[in-house]
């Protein structure tokens, strides 16, 4: 039976020709049958995955900057918009909060159900791709595939290093199943291993390979192979996967061959020494995969900025916490400097969007750098030290090295650099740490209580969970 496929497409990737990777729209209904009837429609469905991913709903805001950022304590508790108030709490009885919950969950498992659609048809329809656009076709949705899966294991999971056999969440390996099957925390996460592990052997002729994307004339000829899931986005991902089961020794493995691979570069300060319309504020160079949005500049604005309108002024509904602290005032830090403007957030406020187009960073390469950090402290400390201070020595001018590390310090660094892009809460999360709320109640002890997402209620009743 036909279905029909709903695509919002804000990107084109090109399997055949990086020139017709951007910038194509489509919106309206498209009959499967004829999207898949040609290797352009394989790469418009691509395009609209990324798409849906990219939104505001999703990496746009909802789970990065916003909901995701509020857990990870970034904002002022006492200050935070009432729209908020429960979500800080962890109070997941509350419907409003059991509704977003359920959005993170629907929207996540939508995006993978057109991923695997992808698969699917790139399987109906071999011929019409041919092989090499096939493995890349297979290679980007497999590995989407499982980014997405991981997300819901760090949402709705137990830490896999603590529960292994607990209950998890179902794995979703094929399209149009109705009650995909439940599996173990431990096994949800082999399964993303062995889905990246796939899409890293059918990614191995990726068109990065044969390039630098830093080294293209502009930004957007980079975001051609970065703005997608890309060969060492795939090897990144791999990275995070063995970091978070605890194998230390693969996750130091894949970090540095990602970070060895010559693919992205550390940022140089030169790029932020610029007048305000050439200042690269996202640290492009430095991007393995990230989501185009242009609206991301609005999002940003209503989140963090007051609004003045008719004589008075609403305050910002999520102000940012003691920033000034971590980065310890130092205006030598271009984190610091850069995206902090007389209180004003403004890592995502590019206006000269021909040279930086608006994008959210879903992994970086300063992240491979800290994977290194952390994963190999406890074996090889002068590693973990030397991988740090590296680091630093692109962030802050004039820096010193440290000549002392702890697992805080390090733990700090992620702080300091996962700021607007949702990724301090896993790092919580993944070290059981405790949660300084600065509230008048003190500090949250570790627990699958705030740690873990209740599954919906709708999952629960209608997949008999």
């Amino acid at each position: 039976m036909k279905t029909r496929l709903f695509i919002m497409v804000c990107l084109l990737f090109s399997l055949t020709s990086c020139n017709k990777w951007l910038d194509v729209e489509l919106e309206n209904k498209v009959d499967e049958d004829k999207l898949f009837s040609t290797a352009e429609g394989f790469q418009e469905a691509l395009a609209g995955v990324y798409s849906q991913m990219a939104g505001k709903s999703m990496y746009g805001q909802a789970l990065t900057m916003e909901y995701v950022d509020l857990m990870g304590q970034y904002y002022s508790y006492n200050s935070v918009g009432t729209a908020y108030t429960y979500f800080k709490d962890f109070d997941y009885t509350n419907s409003g909060v059991k509704s977003t919950i359920a959005s993170f969950w629907n929207n996540l498992y939508n995006c993978i159900a057109s991923a695997n659609n992808i698969l699917n048809w790139a399987d109906k329809n071999k011929g019409v791709l041919g092989e090499t656009n096939r493995n890349q076709v297979r290679g980007e949705a497999l590995a989407l595939r499982a980014f997405l899966h991981f997300d819901l294991y760090r949402l709705f999971c137990p830490d896999v290093k603590l529960s292994p056999r607990a209950e998890g969440i179902p794995y979703n390996k094929e399209f149009g199943v109705a009650l995909p099957p439940m599996y173990t925390v431990e096994e949800v996460v082999q399964l993303v291993i062995n889905d990246l592990k796939e899409a890293e052997t059918l990614l191995a002729s990726d068109p990065i390979v044969s390039t630098v994307p830093y080294t293209l004339g502009t930004k957007s000829d980079a975001d051609k192979y970065v703005a997608r899931m890309n060969l060492y986005g795939v090897k990144a991902m791999l990275a995070r996967a063995y970091q978070a089961k605890g194998d230390n020794v693969k996750a130091v493995a894949y970090a540095k061959e990602v970070i060895e691979s010559g693919k992205f570069r550390l940022l140089e300060f030169a790029s932020v020494d610029q007048t305000e319309a050439l200042t690269d504020v996202l640290f492009s160079d430095e991007h393995i995969f990230s989501l185009r949005n242009k609206e991301l500049k609005d999002y940003s604005e209503k989140l963090h900025r007051d609004e003045k309108k008719d004589g008075a002024t609403s305050f910002k509904p999520l102000p940012f916490g003691s920033y000034y602290n971590w980065y310890e005032g130092n205006n030598d830090d271009v984190r610091y400097s850069k995206w902090f403007n007389l209180g004003d957030f403004m890592k995502y406020y590019m206006d000269n969007t021909d040279a930086f187009f608006r994008k959210m960073p879903m992994i970086k390469l300063s992240e491979m750098y800290l994977i290194v950090a952390e994963c190999s402290f406890d074996t090889d400390s002068e590693m973990s030290l030397e991988y740090l201070n590296v680091l630093r020595d692109h962030r802050i001018r004039n820096h010193v090295h440290l000549q002392y590390l702890s697992k805080e310090s390090i733990q700090d660094e992620m702080r300091r650099e996962y700021l607007g892009e949702g990724q301090m809460w896993y790092v919580m999360k993944r070290n059981n740490l405790k949660i300084e709320t600065g509230s008048s109640s003190g500090d949250i002890e570790p627990s699958d209580v705030v740690y873990v997402f209740p599954m919906p209620d709708a999952e629960i009743e209608d997949g008999h969970r």
